[in-house]
């Protein structure tokens, strides 16, 4: 099944005149990558992809010859081989795009995102000896260079300062819903000086931090209902309908044209969302912007339905404990394994304390208890962290990437039944306190955006991650 964008940009007539067919054949010929070193036949929605956006204009006209589009914005659900059509297109701007003096760039939040399409493109070229007698240069640190020398493909990193002067005839830029601000009118300047220059974001869909891609929606958008001063600005939006349910097959689809034509299974798919947060599933899976700062960062029904009575093993286990700010509360809390399941309970809290008080009790639990580790934020307790590992006590410290790591996994722990909380009434009036934040493409539980003290939930998350993770872990004393 061919599932086209929600929203896109028509072409100026039905049997407009691409580039895409060739680029197609060229894929058809050509392409082998390491998860496909005897070669790949693309999905039809991907050549339609790529026809239309490599449209030109028809005889005729003023521009005749010359290709539509100058930006172009593809957003789609994850996991639907952006990547792969990122390098495709790589290699268009070094073989068909320009007759001489190709400048591709590749852009992405990062020099390590970036190299995953050059290096698909390297691959492409270096397996290919058609392709590679047509370079004399091509390596992973310094650029693909054409047989003529006048053509290169080089990776920048995100920032302004670093495409100023530079001239581009084909700029690629991943993770459009992380650009910073300035960065796309920065590509589009470098494109000025090419008749053809075009610059082509792929993305996801963002949250209310991603200024950039909010302004190339509208862009967008507005192209697509026929806006003539937008005629060269082209816009592929998949998107599930609003206010779709998140387990809605059709609603996947219409976000993810791969699951839509049968090349990832719609089961699979419907199987993974099982362990992800709403928030989640409704970014990367409906491909929907979210706000980032107003939902729960679990949906209660589920965090309701793994309450009940524990009876975890009280030696061997996790301690974890948390601070409430300006340190009016502290709460101390206990996980451990039994029977396959990581089982939690609230051990103690504290009014007013202090880092005394803290480090004194932690001692004590650690001489009765011997536990596999003690777990906190290292942000929030960086002395009494230093102390208790100065004193030899096995000291989980946690820092913000790893916060955001044990809020997806402590999520996904409650999904699939492998974690049970004692229904303590703190945890309970805490619990939805708890507001998931995004941060490019991480979320944790945000302790300025949450509503009120989550010192018992977060001490809880600590100590049921720590406990998944450090089964048959020795934690080292530094």
């Amino acid at each position: 099944m061919l599932q086209l964008p929600a929203i896109y940009t028509e072409p100026l007539s039905p049997d407009f005149p691409s580039d895409g067919e060739l680029l197609a054949e060229l894929v058809a010929h050509a392409w082998k990558s390491p998860e496909n070193p005897e070669g790949i036949e693309l999905d039809e929605w991907q050549k339609w992809l790529l026809t239309h956006v490599f449209e030109r204009y028809p005889e005729g006209h003023e521009h005749a010859g010359e290709l539509r589009y100058r930006q172009v914005v593809i957003s789609m659900g994850r996991q639907n081989g952006k990547s792969l059509l990122a390098a495709i297109i790589g290699v268009y701007g070094l073989l068909l795009h320009q007759r001489s003096g190709a400048q591709v760039l590749s852009l992405a939040s990062s020099i390590d995102q970036a190299r995953i399409i050059y290096n698909r493109v390297l691959f492409v070229i270096q397996s290919n000896p058609f392709l590679s007698k047509r370079f004399k240069k091509a390596s992973e640190s310094r650029g693909i260079v054409t047989a003529d020398g006048t053509g290169r493909y080089d990776v920048k990193p995100a920032k302004e300062g670093a495409l100023q002067g530079i001239p581009i005839s084909l700029c690629l830029f991943d993770e459009l819903h992380l650009a910073k601000e300035g960065m796309w009118t920065a590509a589009i300047k470098g494109t000025q000086s090419y008749k053809d220059g075009i610059v082509i974001g792929i993305t996801t869909a963002g949250d209310q931090n991603s200024k950039t891609l909010l302004d190339l929606y509208k862009s967008g958008k507005q192209a697509a209902q026929g806006d003539k001063s937008l005629e060269r600005f082209g816009f592929f939006l998949w998107e599930a309908p609003a206010n779709s349910d998140l387990s809605d097959p059709e609603a996947i689809k219409a976000a993810n044209p791969a699951v839509a034509c049968g090349r990832i299974p719609i089961d699979r798919v419907m199987t993974d969302l099982q362990t992800l947060p709403g928030h989640e599933v409704r970014r990367y899976t409906l491909n929907q912007f979210i706000s980032g700062t107003a939902e729960s960062w679990i949906n209660a029904d589920l965090f309701r339905k793994h309450g009940g009575k524990v009876e975890p093993s009280i030696t061997g286990g996790v301690f974890a404990v948390d601070i409430a700010k300006n340190w009016t509360h502290a709460t101390v809390a206990y996980a451990n394994e039994r029977n396959g399941v990581h089982e939690t309970e609230l051990v103690r809290t504290f009014v007013n304390p202090t880092e005394n008080d803290l480090y004194n009790y932690l001692i004590t639990l650690n001489e009765r208890h011997a536990p596999r580790a003690i777990a906190l934020d290292d942000r929030q307790l960086p002395g009494l962290g230093k102390r208790l590992k100065m004193s030899g006590l096995p000291v989980w410290q946690l820092w913000t990437k790893e916060i955001s790591a044990a809020c997806s996994a402590v999520y996904a722990m409650f999904s699939t039944g492998k974690a049970k909380h004692n229904n303590d009434p703190l945890l309970i009036v805490q619990s939805p306190r708890g507001i998931a934040k995004y941060s490019g493409e991480t979320w944790l539980i945000s302790r300025k955006e949450s509503l009120g003290d989550i010192d018992a939930l977060m001490s809880t998350v600590m100590a049921l991650y720590v406990s998944a993770r450090a089964e048959n872990t020795q934690i080292g004393v530094f």
